[in-house]
């Protein structure tokens, strides 16, 4: 499947922090029969590929989870309070349309249309604006109906279409982090039927956005001899800073960092430039940001590497990522798993 494809379908699922299991039947329709999915602890999709009798195993990790609302009180008049799941980005909520998982006291289910509310200009001072604590969604249906149909801690996503640009590039809410699942599944496809020289398990992880926990647990389990982390990074535009981004179509932007394994970053620079990809790097002088400063402290340590794909607008409904960095961090890491990792370094 293209990889346009693929990332439509992924961003036109729900799956917010902690309902990763809405995802889990699209993620094994998508690997078909590319690796073996079978378990689902914590939230976590976990799938595996490779050489069962290896004893080295590389975990794939990227966070499926994505950011969203969560019911917290309905009033009187039938409007819905919510919480942000997640950083969403509160200057791009107001007026948005919103899809909210009702749930009836019976075993019906049925998604509501919701509209986020704004006060009129007129009525607002300019400082003020939307804040966690006063997220207010009409439905437009009396307040009897809404109480039926909608429970306390029923999710909520905002409405996004997705739309391809110029230049292979695609806009849709959800690409942090479903576009580094894509990866995922498009690495799954490049490694089809070739013989690997390790054991590969892809982590689809959980609650990434909330508190990184998904990723620490499958770890945990998964108990890797190296992991590398795919997500998606700022991309360079006006106002972000040169050396915290990457350039859209640059291929992916790799990390250096005291957390991970300078052996992994210059394992992923050598292998971008055998593939003639010409990525860009951010450089930390702590953690990453990412799921990979959780796994590199699970049990005695795991060593880590990350794969950040350049986006714009991160955490909107217009999230922006081009198909070609997808594809280009698909091929790092097709390659980097048939040289079997750093086991032999």
């Amino acid at each position: 499947m293209e990889t346009k494809e693929i990332l439509k379908v992924l961003c036109t699922e729900k799956g917010i922090s902690g309902r990763e299991n809405e995802l889990f039947e699209t993620i094994s329709a998508l690997l078909a029969d590319k690796a073996e999915l079978g378990r689902m602890p914590n939230g976590n999709i976990i799938a595996e590929l490779g050489n069962a009798e290896s004893n080295y195993m590389i975990m794939l990790d990227a966070h499926i989870d994505r950011i969203g609302l969560i019911v917290t009180y309905i009033d009187d008049n039938g409007f819905i309070k919510a919480e942000p799941v997640g950083g969403i980005d509160l200057r791009a909520l107001p007026t948005s349309a919103v899809t909210i998982k009702g749930t009836y006291a019976t075993d019906i289910t049925e998604d509501i249309t919701g509209i986020v509310c704004a006060m009129p200009p007129h009525l607002t001072k300019k400082e003020e604006g939307l804040t966690r604590d006063n997220i207010w969604i009409d439905t437009g249906l009396p307040a009897d109906v809404v109480k039926d149909m909608v429970n306390l801690g029923d999710s909520i996503i905002v409405k996004s279409e997705f739309r391809e640009l110029l230049n292979h590039m695609v806009t849709v809410s959800a690409l942090d982090n479903r576009a580094g699942c894509a990866a995922l599944i498009k690495c799954a496809e490049l490694l089809q039927e070739k013989e690997l020289p390790c054991k590969v398990s892809l982590v689809f992880s959980s609650q990434e956005e909330t508190n990184e926990s998904g990723a620490r647990t499958a770890a945990f389990e998964v108990s890797p001899d190296e992991a590398i982390v795919v997500d998606v990074g700022f991309a360079k535009q006006d106002g972000v800073p040169n050396e915290k981004s990457g350039a859209v179509g640059c291929g992916a932007i790799i990390s250096i960092a005291p957390v991970l394994s300078k052996t992994i970053s210059d394992k992923l620079t050598e292998i971008a430039g055998q593939l003639e990809i010409q990525c860009d790097y951010e450089v930390d002088g702590g953690g990453t940001g990412t799921n990979a400063d959780g796994i590199a402290v699970s049990k005695g340590g795991v060593p880590c590497g990350v794969l950040s794909i350049p986006e714009k607008n991160m955490h909107t409904q217009t999230e922006t990522v081009s198909t070609d960095d997808v594809d280009s961090v698909a091929k790092i890491l097709a390659k980097y798993i048939l040289r079997g990792g750093i086991q032999n370094a």
